[in-house]
């Protein structure tokens, strides 16, 4: 394709990129200070979806009495039939999941009290008009005691409905929906091959009627209701596709309508052919199970070893070129950057800035071990440094045979300043997952579904991840006896008096009692939770997507695979290290300062203390500088904390593992955490991973960071997250190759993540005063990147803050 034609594209998808209404949520989590709630939670376009939640409500009242998983069918049937569909001006991948590009999902049946108060308040005014508040208020009267969050209320014990928040300790959460689709099944049967997979299944179930038959029918009748109606869903914009050709007056688009019509007649119903028609396949399967049915956070799918046949097939057909594909490609990430979730306050301060975190996975082995590096690995990198895009995040499988080319277009793409693609260590990973009970052929076709989340396409995993936990306000708990110092009420574990403590061991046994004492009780509230979901949510579509599910007639929810852990989610390792270094040093090495007299300190957050303070930032060491003494005891406590993780196991019987997928929480949930041994004052951030250094201490350069955490072995710990922070010119240049080096340094080093903030500090304040300038920067947060201008001050100044790294 000639140059010209080239340049057109890109001014195509430029285009098209200026209408995607952006959606990302503001961070206002920390109090809703009147700053930042004047401005709203969200851009002042974007507004409420409204219609999925009229729809589901009208199917909900039409299905009294059924069982919960043909009303879940049904449900999904009445909305797929009945909802508004559009097709875009410059749409080539079609399928919408709201009334308009300016709505925003939001799902009634899972929570409707938080947004009902949201849209009624300062922060969320411009979210609906008058009218659209009436209606949403109606359907919440309906859904009273109905939704998930309710569902939960009404099981929970009262000491669970106590223990809910836990004062900061952990966040636990009713959301996380894990299944990545078998997207290549789709592709090579399409839903009719799955209907008639169902078909024979119930064929089999009326010549032998096990005992659980009357379940397994339900089931089954359930996939096909949704099969068919997803059918039906494609077919819509197939009429619409040939609608709007008759009225089009341009040949040009006219020929793309009649091709999206061929298209969605085709797909996803039958086997994919073209590589227009397996995106289309892809983009209608991800729609429904992760938008319209119910909400599944991040994507998961192994982008190049997905699509590569097609490519090649319409290459050598001569039906496509290259410069068509990577448009294709666009076309697609522009529309993941249209998808999002109405947020409510409190996980708006969790994922600030954050949509969906809808990351997708290029590179790595296949099932033989070889690397799988191809066109299409190379064609996204193009499009994602295109599209400059926060949604469509891209992880990378970094292996020994990685291409070097490769990594160094890769690292083209960092240096950008969009904080992807991140890096994740195959052959650590790979071995992690093996150790965890899966199988080689499996633990290979691992993707990262959404910040640093692993995941295998097709498989039933259960409904992962408990919420989060944070490690610094546990250890603060030992610090105080389990005793809570505002009430005198015994709250956490009844450990030793902290001013009894003579030496650093007994400060780590009190900490692990704290943390078994809390994270029995987060347990008890996802295991039940995982029942619920069971009874109440079942996913007849999303199960027949599934490996398996049509098999066993169960649905996702009621069974998963071995070997895989379900995890809670790390905060603040790192400080609690730091913290253990801090007392073992200035209490009980160089004794300046009594136990009690220490903590009496932190409970007056260090007042009149502020040079005692900053011997304490500056003189003790800190992770991150290649230093034993506190190295030594950031591997004691992820090893400990781990092992007393998998003392607990998840419904499904799987020991429970940790994870460092912690995303801004260390910013958002750090608000609960009152001031820490290591300098911290009440209410600041976590360091930002858990494997990152505190903000600022990391002072001997790049090297000694990575040697720090490389002393922490990734399979004796868990799936950790790392992030870093460069200028641009040090992936530039003569640089580049130093960074080439620098990556495989950490490869070889055996840790299993680093991903990169690049942008220079005087950008980054420049933006903090004039935002109107700088209104499409984007920045690295912790698993995902968000545009700068949409964060909280608190948050923009934690980014600003991080070290500066250089060679």
């Amino acid at each position: 394709m000639s140059l010209s034609i080239v340049t057109e594209i890109k001014e195509y998808t430029k285009k098209r990129k200026r209408e995607v209404v952006v959606k990302t949520v503001r961070n206002t989590q920390r109090g809703f200070v009147e700053e930042e709630s004047d401005r709203g939670a969200y851009r002042p376009d974007v507004r409420l979806a409204i219609e999925r939640s009229r729809l589901i409500t009208e199917s909900y009242k039409m299905t009294e009495g059924e069982p919960w998983v043909i009303r879940r069918a049904k449900a999904l049937e009445h909305i797929l039939r009945k909802m508004t569909i559009y097709i875009e001006d410059n749409d080539l991948i079609v399928g919408n999941a709201t009334e308009s590009p300016n709505h925003l999902v939001h799902f009634i049946d899972n929570n409707c009290e938080s947004v009902r108060r949201l849209i009624n308040d300062k922060a969320g005014w411009t979210l609906a008009d008058d009218a659209g508040k009436a209606e949403f208020e109606e359907l919440c009267k309906y859904w009273t005691g109905k939704n998930m969050r309710d569902r939960h209320d009404q099981f929970f014990t009262d000491e669970m409905k106590n223990d809910f928040k836990y004062d900061g300790t952990f966040l636990w959460s009713v959301w996380s929906e894990p299944e990545v689709p078998n997207h290549e099944k789709v592709f090579r049967i399409g839903l009719k091959g799955i209907r008639g997979q169902a078909e024979q299944k119930l064929a089999e179930l009326e010549e032998k009627y096990p005992v659980d038959f009357l379940q397994q029918k339900e089931f089954i009748d359930a996939v096909i209701i949704t099969l068919d109606a997803a059918m039906h869903f494609a077919g819509r914009f197939a009429d619409r596709a040939r609608s709007l050709a008759q009225c089009e007056s341009d040949e040009e688009r006219k020929k793309e309508l009649l091709k999206i019509a061929a298209t969605c007649d085709r797909v996803p119903a039958n086997p994919a052919r073209t590589l227009q028609e397996a995106i289309q396949s892809f983009w209608f399967i991800h729609l429904i199970t992760h938008q319209i049915d119910f909400i599944n956070y991040g994507i998961g799918v192994r982008m190049d070893v997905l699509f590569n046949p097609f490519y090649l097939r319409d290459k050598e057909a001569g039906r496509l070129t290259r410069e068509g594909a990577q448009e294709l490609f666009e076309c697609l990430w522009l529309k993941f950057e249209g998808l999002g979730q109405m947020y409510t306050p409190l996980l708006a301060g969790v994922y600030a800035g954050a949509q969906l975190i809808q990351s997708t996975t290029i590179g790595g082995v296949d099932s033989e071990g070889k690397d799988v590096t191809n066109e299409i690995s190379y064609i996204i990198l193009d499009v994602v440094k295109s599209v400059r895009t926060l949604e469509g995040s891209l992880a990378l499988r970094f292996h020994k045979d990685s291409p070097k080319e490769f990594i160094m277009k890769a690292i083209d793409v960092v240096a950008c300043g969009l904080g992807y693609p991140a890096f994740f260590n195959d052959e650590v990973l790979v071995s992690l997952l093996v150790k965890q009970g899966l199988s080689l052929k499996d633990a290979r076709d691992f993707t990262i579904r959404a910040c640093v989340y692993i995941n295998i396409p097709g498989k039933c995993i259960g409904k992962i991840g408990l919420g989060y936990l944070s490690l610094p306000k546990v250890l603060w708990w030992a610090l105080h006896g389990g005793i809570s110092p505002k009430t005198g009420k015994q709250r956490g574990a009844p450990t030793q008096d902290p001013a009894t403590f003579t030496s650093i061991d007994g400060v780590m046994k009190a900490y692990l009692a704290q943390l078994r004492f809390f994270n029995k009780k987060h347990v008890q509230m996802h295991n039940l939770s995982c029942a619920i979901h069971k009874e109440y949510l079942p996913r007849p579509f999303l199960s027949a997507v599934m490996d398996d599910c049509i098999e066993q007639g169960k649905d996702c929810r009621a069974w998963a695979i071995p070997g895989y852990r379900d995890f809670n989610i790390m905060l603040g390792p790192t400080n609690v290290a730091d913290s253990l270094a801090v007392l073992k040093k200035v209490v009980f090495e160089d004794k300046i300062i009594p136990m009690k007299e220490f903590i009496e300190v932190l409970d007056s957050n260090w007042e009149n203390k502020e040079a005692f303070r900053q011997m304490i930032l500056n003189k003790v060491p800190k992770f991150g500088n290649d230093d034993d003494y506190v190295d030594d005891l950031a591997i004691a406590v992820q090893y400990n904390t781990k092992a007393v993780m998998e003392e607990f196991t998840d419904a499904f019987g799987r020991p429970y593992s940790g994870d460092g997928s912690g995303s801004s929480s260390t910013y958002g949930l750090a608000i609960m955490c009152e001031a820490t041994p290591d300098g911290r004052k009440d209410g600041e951030p976590f360091a930002d991973a858990t494997l990152s250094p505190s903000a600022g201490a990391d002072r001997k350069g790049p090297l000694a960071v990575l040697s720090s955490a490389g002393k922490i072995d990734s399979l004796r710990s868990y799936n950790q997250l790392l992030n870093q922070k460069f200028m641009p010119q040090f992936l530039e240049g003569e640089n580049k190759e130093t960074f080439y080096n620098y990556l495989r340094t950490w490869h070889d080093l055996g840790i299993s993540h680093v991903q990169f903030n690049v942008v220079d500090k005087a950008v980054l304040l420049d933006a903090k005063e004039h935002p109107e300038k700088h209104s499409d920067l984007i920045v690295r947060i912790a698993g995902y990147s968000a545009y700068f201008v949409d964060l909280s001050a608190g948050l923009q100044d934690n980014i600003i803050e991080r070290t500066e790294q250089g060679f």
